[in-house]
């Protein structure tokens, strides 16, 4: 019996404990452990919470950099093309109009430029929001470039476009390259494909731009010595604009042009940019182009170039001067009340010019068919024009000088052969008048000695103080001056040309010869022998470069009635001045209201800033480049003076064309 109750007792305590641990232990452990989860559960939320959210502000950060460049990308090419459309169809803004759009389009850059690059995990996203800064810190540094003058800078704004859209590519950071790597070019390639200068633009502080043309695609290096200073890619369409990253320190450099094309092959310009970066404020900048076989073309030269004798040759080169005591006498210029200049003929169209008195009436005829009337202006010029059907032939042109009454009081008559073609001009023939024209042969002549004056002035600089140049800047400035000398040595004259002009100029291409000689007989690369030969060639050049004799004079001859056998009344005709026949003039032009020079520059070589070729051809005429006379007849060279841009800027700057 107390066995049995040990047993069920046991079994009843056995049973108690079970239920204790399946409905009260069980359970409070079960709680704790969730408990104890709760931490780890909180602080995993808590980590993607914070993940997402650094997600999303990045991509927040990511789309209001890109929104924010596409504005202002979209500003700066607003600006760009506005400024480029003011010289749309070939025109010429204003200043004020350039100098507006031109400052609209630098703050444009100038934002982009400065854009800031949040921190993305995009790196194509930060990739291209650099790209769109660095051209526009590229288009900026081309904008900066460009001439204050809008007729010189329309030509130019076509690289800060490409620019800003990034078809041209950056320029690489300077690298060592051997010499080896820059061999010239294969005697059998295209002189069309190697690279060349067309703007060296560079400032007194060696900051530098170029620009040129080679092969379409090919990478062009800019190289200075065994050093590559810059590298583009060169536009499909072969144009270049390189900005160097780093200016040209103070000295002497010498650049060349270097591409590489798809094929791996490469070659080197002909041309070689020389560069003379002063070493203070007051220094003077140099920088020209030179290829073998043609005439330096200068960028920037200094003031002092043959100063002593350039004023007077200029002066010789567009004036007719006082017959000196040795000339050949001849019979003295009249100075008729009425004489016709030249004519003009567009089509139907005919211009007649000419002078008569002040404040006058004049009345033109061809062949006794009326033309029109005008006024002389102030200066005694006039210009009347008129449609008239004028055949291919021989035709008199008569002007008359009207009185208050409308009567004659003297007429002045021209016969010309009228060539064929729409567009012709006949001019009076030269004399020793105000305003005569000089000889076309003498002012391409002049041209000639301008080019030795100033390369001879850049051999000669490359001596002065005391300096020994480097063989290439000797090479350059020699090879300019020896291409000056065979221009003039090489220079001949029409059968027509005057006996006075035949005989300054042969005096000139002789002293040439001996001066070609003298430079040849020097050891080329001999820096020593060359310095030593620098003042007799100063000699010999000097003599060639004295200031040109004077034309000589053509008498207006005056005829009357009386000579037809008459005798002269108080109801005999009028007076008539009979001129020497019009020559025609493919180099001529007359002025006519509302022309400018930079119209008529523009006309004829395509840039309006080339003026400045017109104006030294007619100095003696002009007053004023900016204000020119109607009726003034103008001697317009063939081509323009390879320095006109460069004297542009220096009458910009208040400086003397001279």
């Amino acid at each position: 019996m107390m066995k049995n109750r040990t047993g069920w007792v046991a079994l009843l305590v056995l049973g108690v404990a079970t239920l204790l641990m399946v409905f009260f232990v069980l359970p409070r452990i079960s709680e704790t452990g969730k408990e104890a989860e709760k931490p780890t559960t909180t602080a995993a939320d808590t980590t993607k919470d914070t993940a997402a959210k650094a997600e999303t502000t990045l991509a927040e950060a990511g789309k209001a950099a890109a929104e924010k460049m596409d504005r202002l990308k979209a500003d700066a090419t607003t600006a760009v093309q506005g400024l480029s459309a003011l010289f749309a169809d070939g025109k010429t803004p204003a200043i004020e109009a350039f100098t507006s759009a031109k400052t609209a389009a630098r703050s444009a850059l100038s934002a982009l430029s400065a854009l800031e690059i949040p921190q993305l995990p995009d790196t194509t996203a930060i990739d291209t929001l650099k790209s769109a800064r660095d051209n526009a810190a590229k288009a900026l540094a081309l904008l900066e470039a460009l001439p204050q003058d809008p007729s010189a800078a329309g030509t130019l704004l076509g690289p800060i476009e490409h620019a800003l859209k990034g078809t041209m590519a950056p320029a690489a950071p300077a690298t060592e390259a051997p010499a080896a790597a820059t061999p010239a070019a294969p005697a059998d390639q295209s002189a069309s494909m190697l690279p060349r200068f067309d703007v060296l633009r560079v400032e007194p502080d060696g900051s530098t731009v170029i620009a040129g043309s080679a092969e379409p695609g090919a990478k062009l290096d800019i190289v200075s010595g065994d050093k590559t200073v810059t590298s583009v890619q060169v536009e499909p369409n072969g144009d270049f604009v390189a900005v160097l990253d780093q200016p040209l320190p103070p000295g002497d450099h010498v650049l060349a042009l270097r591409v590489t094309g798809k094929d791996g092959k490469t070659a080197t310009s002909e041309e070689m940019a020389t560069v003379s970066v002063p070493n203070s404020a007051d220094g003077k900048l140099l920088a020209m182009v030179t290829k073998p076989g043609e005439a330096s073309r200068m960028i920037t030269l200094p003031e002092t170039v043959n100063s002593e004798t350039k004023q007077s040759r200029v002066a010789a080169e567009t004036a007719v001067a006082e017959p000196n005591d040795a000339a050949t006498p001849t019979a003295p210029a009249v100075k008729a009340e009425i004489q016709v200049s030249a004519v003009e003929i567009e089509g139907k169209r005919i211009f007649v010019a000419g002078e008569a008195p002040a404040a006058s009436t004049v009345r033109a005829m061809a062949d006794e068919t009326r033309i029109g009337e005008t006024k002389t202006d102030a200066t005694g010029h006039f210009v009347v024009e008129g449609t008239i059907d004028l055949p291919v032939g021989s035709h008199i042109i008569t002007v008359e000088l009207l009185d208050e009454n409308g009567n004659v009081k003297v007429k002045a008559s021209v016969p010309f052969d009228r060539p064929a073609g729409d567009q012709v001009s006949v001019v009076a023939q030269a004399s020793g008048e105000a305003g005569a024209l000089v000889p076309l042969e003498q002012v391409s002549f002049e041209k000639q000695r301008d080019a030795l004056s100033k390369a001879f002035a850049i051999l000669k600089g490359l001596y002065a103080d005391g300096k020994t140049p480097a063989i290439e800047e000797l090479a350059a400035a020699r090879s300019a001056t020896e291409i000056g000398l065979q221009s003039i040595a090489d220079f001949r004259l029409p059968s027509s040309t005057g006996q006075a002009l035949i005989d300054f100029i042969s005096q000139a291409t002789s002293g040439a010869k001996t001066a070609l000689s003298t430079l040849r007989a020097v050891p080329a690369g001999d820096v020593q022998a060359m310095g030593a030969a620098v003042p007799k060639l100063a000699s010999l050049i000097d003599a060639i470069l004295a200031p040109a004799a004077p034309a000589p004079a053509v008498a207006v001859q005056e005829q009357s009635p009386s000579r037809q056998g008459t005798t002269e009344t108080a109801t005999a005709e009028p007076k008539t001045i009979t001129q020497a026949p019009l020559q025609e003039s493919r180099n001529s032009v007359i002025i006519r209201r509302g022309d400018t020079l930079w119209q008529i520059s523009r006309r004829v070589y395509g840039q309006g800033v080339r003026y400045t070729t017109i104006y030294l051809a007619n100095a003696k005429q002009i007053a004023n480049p900016d204000k020119i006379e109607p009726g003034q007849i103008f001697s317009v060279p063939d081509e323009a003076l390879p320095n006109a841009e460069e004297l542009h800027r220096k009458r910009l700057h208040g400086e003397k064309l001279n």
